[in-house]
């Protein structure tokens, strides 16, 4: 595989400038993903031990600090903050400097720069720590998705900024005058969290308003965290990489700017479907509705810019790029049966039906770790082997992560939606009891806990992977005298 998969110049003699942005953001963008990383392994354990509870809730039920209510929101904040958020930043930093065809700095200044990024880097993780600590002992907040304490996300808060005033600032000393599709994606991506995790703490962790506006907001901050923060990174490194993968032009160039614009008209409503029949006035659930719909507007744009690119014929790539591919290509297959889902999930009568079941989990599921979390695999499966210079990766593993991400993903979510629709249906009939339901969701607990230790196994590969390619480009570089 070329260690090149972005190419920011269009002239041939472009491989020192690349070496040279790559120097530039080689150090924070490895710190980044290999803490990423980290937690991806930790939130995997713990949505494993989450789903043998399930089966046998009384698994460590003799430690009052291990209780599901607790491991549950340390599982899920690490999945959205330690992993995904933290790996949207690493792939952001490494694909903003390659589009924009510059290193971030160089002498005096670069060191400075590399110092700020890497200081944001250990108060993001500082924050991740001591916020799931604080979770562990019972000091979370108890809002979904904002479990940590007040002090905590400020510290999340303010390590994003550092790190995105970077990256706005590095677009507008772009090469090129006319930026890129991707590029668009990044600064939404880079402009929309600050906004939207701000605003949510603001109302409801650090001033919370009244109760019953928390509700609302709290639905939009899921919706938003999603759709425009964590999604445009991860369709970022598909309009980036897979036309140059492929050595194709992108599909249809011109509905791209339809598919980024309404796509952050309707993020900002997604989520709203979650409280029908909730006390709130109608027009925002009915918004809702409706943008759960229209969102599979953009999301057929994407696919037909992204899909459209590739080969009809099946894809023969083998090692590194075989394995991006594969999860870009994954990604969007992923992010298309999320939007139909949402779509489905969003039409009342459905909703009334499967709310309150495993479904609502299951689009939780596929959105982090397939539309997301997909793509970003690709960015680290890229962006390795150019930031160390030499071909790192253990074929090996990589086919193994990819095959276990796959099958365990997909086979959690087919068992939560079947699992989810039979309970859907029993609680709407009033002849069936509460305890038989129980019984019914047991099967499918069982097999859901098969399918997070595959998860769980994916992770811990691609942790050794990771380990193995920087350890020993540590040996190399510093051997024993």
């Amino acid at each position: 595989m070329s260690h090149h998969p972005i190419s920011p110049c269009h002239d041939e003699d472009h491989g020192a400038g690349i070496h040279a942005i790559d120097a530039s953001v080689r150090l924070p963008v490895l710190v980044l993903f290999g803490n990423a990383v980290h937690w991806l392994v930790v939130a995997s354990l713990l949505a494993f031990v989450l789903s043998v509870k399930l089966i046998a809730p009384g698994f460590l039920g003799g430690i009052s600090f291990l209780t599901y209510g607790r491991l549950a929101p340390m599982a899920r904040d690490l999945f959205l903050y330690g992993w995904a958020s933290q790996a949207a930043l690493a792939a952001g930093i490494w694909l903003m400097a390659r589009l924009c065809g510059r290193p971030v700095a160089r002498g005096l200044a670069g060191t400075l720069h590399t110092t700020l990024l890497i200081g944001s880097t250990v108060l993001w993780n500082l924050a991740i720590l001591l916020g799931t600590l604080a979770i562990f002992a019972g000091y979370g907040t108890g809002t979904e998705w904002l479990e940590y304490p007040g002090w905590a996300s400020a510290m999340l808060l303010l390590s994003f900024l550092l790190i995105g005033i970077w990256a706005v600032l590095q677009f507008d000393r772009r090469v090129d005058a006319r930026a890129e599709v991707a590029q668009w994606f990044l600064v939404a991506g880079f402009c929309c969290f600050p906004w939207v995790y701000g605003t949510a703490n603001l109302l409801l962790v650090w001033k919370p308003v009244q109760a019953s506006a928390q509700g609302p907001i709290q639905s939009w901050y899921c919706g938003s965290l999603l759709v425009l923060w964590l999604l445009p990174v991860a369709l970022a490194a598909g309009y980036a990489l897979l036309p140059r993968l492929l050595g194709r032009h992108l599909n249809r160039r011109n509905l791209a700017a339809l598919g980024f614009w309404t796509l952050l008209f309707l993020g900002g409503w997604n989520g709203m479907e979650r409280l029908i029949g909730g006390p709130i006035p109608a027009w925002m659930t009915a918004a809702g509705v409706v943008a759960g719909v229209l969102l599979l507007v953009p999301i057929t744009i994407i696919v037909i810019n992204l899909l459209g690119t590739s080969p009809d014929s099946k894809m023969t790539e083998v090692g590194e790029q075989g394995v991006v591919l594969a999860f870009l290509k994954n990604g969007l297959y992923a992010l298309i049966v999320a939007g139909l889902l949402g779509a489905l999930c969003a039409l009342p009568g459905v909703s009334g039906t499967l709310r309150f079941t495993a479904v609502s989990d299951a689009r939780i599921q596929i959105w982090i770790l397939g539309a997301i979390s997909f793509p970003l695999f690709g960015v680290l499966y890229a962006c390795l082997p150019p930031l160390l210079g030499r071909d790192c990766w253990c074929r090996t593993l990589s086919a193994r992560h990819l095959w276990l991400t796959f099958s365990g993903l997909w086979l959690l979510v087919s068992l939560m939606i079947l699992g989810g629709l039979f309970t859907g249906l029993a609680l709407s009939d009033p002849t069936v009891s509460f305890l038989n339901i129980t019984s019914y969701s047991y099967p499918f607990h069982v097999l859901e806990c098969a399918a997070q230790l595959l998860l769980l196994a994916a992770a811990v590969i691609l942790g050794l992977n990771l380990s193995r390619a920087l350890a020993w480009d540590y040996l190399t570089k510093n051997p024993r005298k």
